[in-house]
């Protein structure tokens, strides 16, 4: 993952704050927090590829004690910058799903892994060790990218061809450049996570409308737009045709 991702890194930084980038952060953390444990104090949260720390700094300042794990140096600079003022302090590591630092730990109350299976070999496997990274009983936070996006994405900005041949395509060109990402359907990660013993409590899509729009900054109407990306990542037909599909699951019992 760590190698893929880098061809990206760069690109990542330049859209972090646009439109696309603060729908999805904004998104992930109102379907997350609606599923999280309360209250928030001696709640161990661990984000796997936390890249520039947006959702562990928002947890850390809710009161949660949150690892993050990520390979990228730039931004683990980044994300340690702007943790520096938060409620609970944040610990970085670097590492991958694949290649956990030992000092991170396991047994988490909530495991989060935003923005990253689609960039590793192997569904199966990738949930299989998220899942061992839970406690019996805790929660998984999974957002992957929506198969049914590749050709909506294409269609939405008039890209006819492309829209054709996405119909059929599991792998893609994303915008920050890296080839051969894969995309899943949201009953492929939600029937994977039920193999490896946990349970969907409720999944959700996220960015519908504004998919396929251009870098730019926040509207003036962000707040309205982040209300109508909300209630169709939560509503059928909609959800179906998000770019993200973000999963909640909960890892059974003993």
């Amino acid at each position: 993952m760590a190698e893929k991702f880098s061809e990206g890194v760069a690109s990542w930084q330049n859209k972090l704050g646009l439109v696309r980038d603060a729908v999805r952060q904004e998104l992930v953390s109102r379907q997350l927090l609606e599923h999280l444990p309360s209250p928030a104090l001696d709640i161990n949260v661990l984000d796997v590829g936390s890249g520039q720390g947006t959702q562990a700094i928002h947890l850390a300042n809710l009161g949660y004690a949150v690892t993050g794990v990520e390979p990228s140096e730039e931004l683990r600079k980044i994300a340690e910058q702007d943790s520096e003022r938060t409620a609970n302090p944040v610990r970085f590591l670097n590492g991958t799903l694949e290649n956990m630092p030992t000092e991170a730990g396991s047994g988490f109350d909530v495991v989060c892994c935003h923005g990253v299976l689609m960039y590793l070999p192997e569904l199966e496997a990738s949930v299989s060790r998220l899942v061992s990274l839970v406690r019996p009983g805790g929660i998984l936070s999974v957002l992957t990218r929506n198969r049914a996006s590749i050709a909506m994405r294409a269609g939405m900005s008039q890209d006819w061809l492309s829209a054709i041949k996405g119909f059929d395509e599991r792998y893609y060109a994303n915008r920050l450049g890296i080839n051969e990402v894969r995309a899943d359907e949201p009953e492929e990660v939600i029937e994977s996570l039920r193999r490896n013993g946990a349970e969907l409590i409720n999944w959700f899509g996220v960015r519908l409308f504004t998919d396929h729009w251009e870098d730019q900054p926040l509207p003036e109407d962000f707040d309205e737009l982040v209300e109508a990306e909300y209630q169709a990542g939560r509503r059928d037909p909609y959800r179906q045709l998000t770019s993200l599909t973000h999963v909640i699951a909960q890892r059974a019992k003993i």
